[in-house]
């Protein structure tokens, strides 16, 4: 059972993937993206326990291989999703953020601050053997879940019992048009925006001409500049899904 927020699940996740052991998810942390996907709400602490099932339910997991970067040759499993350039930014800077806020209040505030530093890389995006993206981009997010930071709709089309990813990336913008995406990005309706590139697919590659900050289910990883992420169908079974 991993109470906390969606930290607490990947650090349980080497136990459960692929094992046929059953995860339960109490959702106490700061974001709970994961478990908000499910539909229990944050603090719920009896509902959580109200919801557990004898008979879990099976959903995706993606397995994540670095290929290059600060910790090239490691391998992760991750239930929600990873993000990769400005969403990794923010994920860094949100130690700056006032300690009163919380969540959604939180992330918003340190992507505001996040802006004013904006950097574009070139990027290479491959998706089951087919290019989706090449050119300047300030974010990439391969998911499996629908969100991140507390409520931005990253993903809207995403589907944990599909068998396949999700690949999210940005196209060449300034500071005013991705404040304008990630308004859209709250409510879900930024793919049909002309730099929104995206794809649901089983395997995804991504290449990046510099190193730029990854960030896994919401925890920060060092840089890398070229990953490979599959899905792994059914791989996850979740007690109170």
């Amino acid at each position: 059972m991993a109470v906390g927020g969606d930290g607490t699940v990947g650090a349980l996740l080497g136990a459960v993937v692929g094992t046929g052991r059953p995860l339960a998810i109490v959702p106490l942390g700061t974001g709970n993206d994961f478990a908000g996907l499910l539909g229990l709400k944050p603090g719920a602490f009896a509902e959580a326990l109200d919801r557990l099932n004898y008979q879990p339910r099976a959903l995706d997991a993606l397995q994540l291989d670095i290929l290059a970067g600060d910790e090239a040759g490691r391998r992760f499993v991750l239930l929600n999703g990873l993000g990769m350039g400005f969403d990794s930014d923010v994920t860094a800077n949100m130690d700056r953020a006032p300690a009163h806020l919380r969540g959604f209040s939180r992330y918003a505030y340190s992507a505001l601050s996040t802006l004013r530093a904006l950097q574009l890389a070139e990027v290479d995006i491959v998706a089951d053997g087919q290019p989706l993206y090449a050119g300047p981009s300030a974010i990439v997010a391969v998911m499996n879940g629908v969100r991140y930071g507390g409520g931005f709709r990253i993903s809207p089309q995403s589907d944990v019992r599909d068998g396949c990813l999700n690949v999210v990336a940005g196209g060449a913008m300034n500071r005013r048009q991705l404040a304008g995406l990630m308004a859209r990005v709250l409510r879900g309706t930024h793919l049909t925006h002309p730099l929104a590139h995206h794809t649901a697919a089983r395997e995804v590659r991504v290449r990046w001409a510099t190193p730029v900050r990854i960030h896994l289910d919401g925890d920060l990883h060092g840089r890398v500049s070229d990953i490979q992420v599959r899905v792994l169908p059914g791989a996850a079974k979740l007690l109170n899904a």
